[in-house]
């Protein structure tokens, strides 16, 4: 009776141990994983400050592009909205052509040739007419009776593709299409004449060489 009685203590100290050792194995089962976890949220927590960081810098980096855009446009349209040069220049006109004897001054209106056309070509752009709409009234307006002339000027490249074949005859019918336009806009073609000067007087750069100049005699 004492053997079964002491072999029933036995077997109940065993499951107590063994139940306490599946206890405290479960609860660093759980310690671990717990751990685990706080681990995997962190590095969650990491990834998506980084994916902040990464949009809040391509926001920015586009902002900076479109402001640079808007740079850009506000140029160009200063550029296209830019008057033409107006000087007055004291004496003849140079070039082997003198105004009227009795006169001592005349006044050039010089309008960049980038601006009145494209590369190459003898038609006015639309920024080109835009500026000889400007040119004409000022012609009626201040100077309703002079006598004008219109002078082409081109950069000194060599032409290679263009029809017409040489700066001189591109530079005459650019004078020429300026002289029709501003006869279109009320400007009396009897006192307009057309010249083509080419290369002839060159100026600084290349683009300032390339320009149309309308001399007003007597102005």
């Amino acid at each position: 009776m004492f053997s079964l009685v002491t072999a029933s203590k036995s077997i109940k100290f065993v499951l107590i141990t063994g139940v306490a050792v599946a206890a405290a194995a479960l609860g660093g089962c759980n310690n671990e994983a717990k751990t685990e976890n706080e681990a995997l949220k962190s590095q969650l927590t990491q990834v998506q400050q980084e994916r902040d960081q990464n949009k809040q810098l391509l926001d920015q980096s586009e902002a900076q592009k479109s402001e640079l855009r808007n740079q850009v446009d506000e140029l160009t349209r200063a550029k296209n909205a830019q008057p033409p040069v107006m000087t007055d220049v004291p004496g003849g006109g140079g070039g082997g052509t003198k105004p009227p004897k009795n006169t001592a001054r005349e006044t050039v209106i010089e309008v960049a040739g980038d601006v009145l056309f494209a590369p190459g070509q003898t038609s006015l752009s639309a920024a080109g007419k835009k500026e000889l709409d400007k040119v004409a009234t000022r012609l009626k307006k201040e100077f309703p009776k002079n006598q004008i002339r219109i002078e082409g000027y081109t950069d000194s490249d060599p032409v290679k593709k263009n029809p017409l074949g040489s700066n001189e005859a591109i530079s005459k019918a650019r004078a020429v299409a300026v002289e029709k336009y501003l006869a279109s806009k009320g400007v009396s073609d009897s006192r307009m004449t057309a010249v083509g000067r080419g290369s002839a007087s060159p100026k600084a750069t290349k683009a300032a060489s390339r320009r149309v100049e309308i001399h007003v005699l007597g102005g």
